[in-house]
């Protein structure tokens, strides 16, 4: 089931919002597709909608730094050094 919220992001988008939420800029390479690479890929969120009775509400901005925040205070994982 997809647990997204049916909308579509490009890479660049996704390496922008990352910048936001870590205050760091990230060195990145615009270069061809490489040869097997789709061109775009979405996925319809509605069967979790029905089936669970639920969607998510937040947009990439939120999701990016939910994503710094939690590897930021677990930076490694889920199996800290012994």
């Amino acid at each position: 089931m997809n647990l997204g919220t049916g909308k579509g992001y490009s890479v660049l988008d996704i390496v922008r919002a990352f910048e936001q939420a870590s205050g760091t800029r990230i060195a990145y390479r615009v270069a061809p597709r490489r040869s097997g690479d789709i061109a775009s890929c979405y996925a319809d969120p509605g069967q979790a909608t029905n089936l669970l009775v639920w969607r998510a509400e937040r947009g990439l901005s939120d999701m990016c730094a939910d994503t710094w925040r939690w590897q930021s205070l677990n930076p490694h994982g889920f199996n800290p050094p012994r």
